[in-house]
């Protein structure tokens, strides 16, 4: 079998694919019924070819204008029977940290396109969004917290509800705050069983509060490393704690308590994580309580403050704590000069 001709006046596989990038509700269209867009938007055939049965290496080449390889043998795995399946489905998504633009193009599309949204946000403009794109389908799982109620008991309530949903046959989206993978154990635990059943699941990438804490406080973790941990795990694990690199402690505002709370959390353990903190990095390094901006117009909550003078009054249930390193790096020097990788210029 030879090689597709490339020439066509249609629309190319790169044109085609960035147009779906920047219209969500194109790209809604394509998940519903990917062969009528294709042909909407005069896919050319090559394009047509390799999107529809999934030929991962024609589609690269397409893209990067390369010769293209003889198309494989058809499997009938083609990406239009696959999304036009019939049988139940599970797709999560995040909404990020501040809706209006961070909320990605495929997470809107999966949104419009489901027969069922469930979703847990605390933004008001993320529940709007939810319920506008889909009023239909769209329903709060935010109901299943109770004042006081151990987290892991309504976490398997929203497992229990997310997973009827798909046995039932429906196209089911998941919407959660930020990042869908990240603190959301329900959305971990209803993937896992399902695929354990055979069912399609999967998860999309969201912007999380720790995206947001790298960008507003202008930190790199290549530079140093960094540690991310729950501040509870950190609290109650012997973990072993590199002062070399930097630790983000998610849930500062809730440590050592599992239950859930509309206020404030019950903080007595707060003064045994501020000691292990200064145990590892000393009392006198400052670290930062950090809060994303969630509208627009606002500005991140940031305060710095010493580890030995912090306080359950500096921070609420939307507080990450942000410790940078307090030792410096050691280079192995020799294993850095066999690699070529350092010259010691002390020898020139």
């Amino acid at each position: 079998m030879t090689a597709p001709n490339t020439a066509s006046a249609d629309v190319s596989l790169r044109q085609f694919l960035s147009r779906l990038s920047v219209e969500p509700m194109a790209l809604a269209e394509f998940l519903q019924d990917p062969r009528s867009v294709i042909k909407r938007f005069a896919l050319d055939e090559p394009g047509r070819t390799a999107l529809t049965h999934g030929y991962e290496l024609q589609m690269w080449e397409l893209l990067l204008r390369l010769p293209v390889t003889p198309w494989p043998e058809a499997d009938g795995a083609a990406n239009g029977q696959a999304a036009g399946s019939q049988h139940g489905s599970l797709t999560v998504v995040g909404t990020g940290i501040r809706t209006l633009g961070q909320l990605t193009a495929e997470a809107i599309a999966w949104m419009k396109v489901s027969d069922t949204v469930l979703y847990a946000v605390v933004d008001p403009v993320a529940e709007e969004v939810i319920r506008t794109l889909n009023p239909a389908g769209a329903l709060s799982l935010m109901g299943y917290y109770v004042e006081n109620m151990a987290r892991d008991l309504t976490y398997e309530a929203m497992v229990n509800h997310i997973v009827s949903c798909v046995k039932a046959g429906q196209r089911t989206c998941v919407a959660l705050y930020g990042h869908p993978g990240i603190f959301a154990y329900p959305a971990h635990e209803a993937i896992r069983r399902l695929r354990r059943e055979g069912f399609q699941a999967r998860m999309l990438p969201g912007v999380s509060a720790e995206d947001c804490l790298f960008a507003d406080l202008g930190v790199d973790p290549a530079r140093t490393g960094c540690q991310s941990i729950e501040a509870s795990h950190f609290l109650l694990f012997d973990k072993t704690i590199d002062a070399t690199s930097a630790l983000i402690l998610w849930q500062v505002g809730a440590v050592g308590d599992n239950t859930y709370h509309s206020g404030r959390y019950k903080l007595d353990a707060f003064p045994l994580m501020a000691s292990k903190l200064s145990d590892v990095y000393g009392g006198s390094h400052v670290a930062t309580v950090y809060e994303a901006a969630i509208l627009p117009g606002m500005v991140p909550r940031v305060k710095q403050v010493a580890i030995e003078n912090l306080t359950p009054d500096d921070v609420t249930p939307a507080s990450t704590l942000y410790v940078p390193p307090s030792k410096r790096r050691v280079l192995n020097r020799e294993l850095a000069s066999r690699l070529g990788l350092y010259r010691d210029r002390r020898k020139r």
